[in-house]
């Protein structure tokens, strides 16, 4: 007769579609590090790399007529924190994790940058039991029911933030933005970092130079930096840009 834990990683096993040979890996992929030594952060990073090469090779051979440019800004739309998250809680990934009981909030939700991290884990579990061929199947096969359903690739083909701004001042002539990272609150495993972006631009029509600050936050240097930037971004299209200086 199975047990509670064993019905549990069944039944996760079924909405990922696949059958672990080493029902072990799949139990420290879940696993945080808050619960046990015996974590998951070194299959999680070896999940990052196997969900960049499948992303990659997926967008690749789906649509031929995407320039390097293009393929960059899909990939990035899609291995982003975000597009784990929805994955991950469409599967009720946070049902099946072990964390400690400091990172569970009273009604058992956990937050969002862990369970990302678990998904990627778990790529990374099937790619040590399956092979990469599996992961790659098991990857594309999420996406597409989750984010790619109703969706083209060419409408992932956004551009974010970070990388708006930066063409933003290109575009115009002008320094690339600075971005600073001002505090870390929150716990070891829960940081949350506070990051400042920063532009300098033409105030016309004295066409002194300007600088402009924004901040943002986020449990990533990286997702604090894209909300500076978003910010950054909202305020300068509300007050126009000179284009050369």
């Amino acid at each position: 007769m199975l047990s509670m834990v064993d019905k549990n990683l069944l039944d996760l096993e079924r909405k990922i579609n696949y059958k672990f040979n080493a029902r072990s890996l799949l139990r420290k992929a879940l696993t945080h590090r808050s619960f046990s030594k015996n974590h998951n952060e070194k299959l999680e990073f070896l999940g990052d790399s196997v969900l960049n090469f499948s992303i990659s090779s997926f967008i690749f051979s789906e649509e031929k007529s995407f320039n390097e440019g293009q393929l960059s800004r899909i990939r990035s739309n899609l291995v982003n924190q975000n597009a784990l998250i929805k994955v991950a809680r469409f599967i009720s990934l946070d049902k099946y994790l072990y964390v400690g009981n400091a990172l569970k909030s009273k009604n058992g939700y956990i937050k969002d940058s862990i369970v990302a991290d678990s998904l990627e884990a778990i790529f990374g579990a099937i790619c040590l039991d399956g092979g990469g061929n599996s992961a790659i199947e098991v990857i594309v096969n999420l996406y597409k029911t989750v984010l790619l359903k109703d969706i083209s690739l060419w409408q992932i083909d956004l551009r974010d933030p970070k990388g708006e701004l930066q063409e933003l001042m290109q575009g115009r002539g002008l320094a690339l933005p600075v971005y600073s990272v001002l505090e870390v609150t929150g716990s070891e495993h829960a940081p949350l970092y506070k990051v400042e972006s920063s532009v300098s631009i033409c105030d016309a029509p004295t066409m002194e130079t300007k600088k402009i600050v924004c901040r943002g936050d986020g449990n990533s240097i990286k997702c604090a930096e894209q909300s500076a930037a978003k910010f950054l971004l909202e305020k300068l299209r509300s007050i126009g840009l000179k284009k050369n200086c």
